[in-house]
This record gives structure tokens, C-alpha cells and sequence, in this order.
């Protein structure tokens, strides 16, 4: 589980590299599009602790 956190904290550090909001991904700002491909990076990773967890 401290993987999954410590690859979430590396991403999101990431996030200053794409500040620009003139750039724009289906309408929405970098920012916008950004944390909903994190929410979904962030989900498939905990899924697979939670999943790799459980078979113990």
C-alpha cells in the first residue's frame, strides 16, 4: 500500500510540469484533465492493492 501511495505523491509532484492553461484536453483545461486521469491511475491502484491484499 505505501507503493501505491508513495507512486500517487510522485505523479501529482509531476503536476507542475503540465501548469499551462492555454492548453486544453476535450474542453477542459490541463488541470481538469490531469486529476481525472489521476482519479482513475489513483483507483486502478488501490483496486490492486485492495485485491492483492485480500488473497492473503
Amino acid at each position: 500500500m505505501g507503493i501505491a501511495f508513495l507512486v500517487d505523491i510522485i505523479i501529482y509532484s509531476l503536476y507542475p510540469i503540465f501548469n499551462n492553461s492555454a492548453l486544453s484536453i476535450g474542453g477542459l483545461t490541463t488541470f481538469y484533465s490531469y486529476q481525472i486521469v489521476l482519479l482513475v491511475v489513483s483507483t486502478i491502484l488501490f483496486l490492486g492493492v485492495v485485491l492483492a491484499v485480500k488473497e492473503k
